[in-house]
């Protein structure tokens, strides 16, 4: 079978590309694989992304190939009409975008909650009759994508390599772990830092240190910059790019894990829509004290095995009430190890391979 994979931000190497790729790398086992590069993907050094991807991420894409496209910006309708009809299976990780697919099956993947403005009027509609099925990564994103496309599918929850991530000896840790996006700063880091310093000057924790680990591209260099200067004379360590067998250590170290993407939004697509750090966290045995909003609340059940927090002064209550207490920490502890379980990459490969055999 001849399988095609698109997205258009794959230089991001960000969680919707690593769904993309497992995708990729589980069907180029026994089948054809193509990833779909458009103009603008085509002029960079791909070569150069997939192996980056290759260590973020732990994937095996030694198998899949790579083929220039008409997709995206100003490509040609009629080339793309002819090009995809030589796959079988195409999946798509959508950017809000949509185009009329010739594949003889399409996927199209919603990795966050767009505005639907694309399958508007009757070529929007035509447009999106052409793929068979929606998948998403969260039930969160698939109310809000329903309500507002014309279009049903199912959840299928990103891969997340469970077993690589083990509890080990701790240190009285604080992680927090997303792409250091100097456009957006849509992470909160900055905010991280200030939470986590205000608890040192106000004296109320001692001993503790804060970690910082993401991804971070050429033009986030000064954001992450900007971060450093913030979080100089604290216990504070930033880690842009961090391989992944140091993530996996520096979770497996650490105690606690905060997340905030989405503190203060109303709009959907500005939250977490799924949280795959966080179960790689809990699946390391390390506390989730995390935002309570989008997709975290499927993963996380308050006080059972994580925190969930509206705002800042619950942020730092249930830290607190975690560093305080070795019992509870312990507790929740090995219950988010359980829960972890539920999102592994091996669940993923079931979910996927039911699809294309369908």
């Amino acid at each position: 079978m001849k399988v095609g994979i698109y997205t258009p931000y794959l230089d991001t190497t960000g969680g919707g590309e690593k769904y993309m790729l497992t995708i990729a790398e589980m069907l180029s086992v026994s089948h054809e694989v193509y990833l779909l590069l458009d103009s603008h993907l085509s002029l960079m050094n791909i070569g150069s992304i997939l192996k980056k991807a290759e260590i973020l991420h732990n994937l095996d894409l030694s198998k899949i190939k790579t083929e220039k496209a008409p997709l995206g910006k100003a490509s040609s309708f009629l080339d793309r009409l002819f090009y995809l009809k030589k796959f079988d299976y195409l999946f798509y990780l959508t950017d809000g975008s949509l185009f009329y697919s010739t594949a003889k099956k399409n996927v199209i993947h919603f990795q966050f909650p767009i505005t639907n403005i694309s399958s508007k009027g009757i070529w929007g509609k035509l447009k999106l009759s052409s793929w068979n099925l929606a998948i998403f990564n969260s039930k969160f994103t698939q109310e809000k994508i329903e309500k507002n496309w014309n279009i049903k599918g199912k959840v299928v929850y990103p891969p997340v390599n469970v077993s690589d991530f083990k509890s080990l000896k701790k240190k009285n840790q604080i992680v927090s772990v997303g792409r250091f996006y100097g456009y957006l700063k849509d992470k909160k880091q900055q905010l991280l830092i200030d939470v986590f310093k205000n608890l040192v000057d106000e004296e109320k924790i001692r001993g503790w240190s804060l970690h910082l680990a993401g991804s971070m591209g050429e033009s986030d260099k000064d954001y992450v910059e900007e971060l450093k200067k913030s979080a100089k004379g604290y216990p504070i360590f930033i880690y842009p790019n961090l391989p992944f067998l140091d993530l996996v250590r520096l979770y497996g170290e650490s105690k606690i894990y905060w997340h905030a993407l989405g503190y203060g939004q109303k709009e959907g697509q500005k939250m977490e829509h799924f949280g795959i750090t966080t179960v790689e966290a809990m699946a390391s045995g390390c506390v989730p004290v995390v935002i309570n909003s989008g997709g975290q609340k499927e993963i996380v059940e308050n006080r059972v095995n994580g925190f969930l927090w509206n705002d800042i002064d619950e942020l730092k209550e249930f830290t607190l009430e975690l560093i305080e207490d070795i019992n509870l920490w312990e507790k929740i502890s090995n219950a988010s190890k359980e829960k972890a379980g539920e999102y592994s990459k091996e669940q993923f490969r079931d979910n996927i391979f039911k699809i294309v055999n369908e």
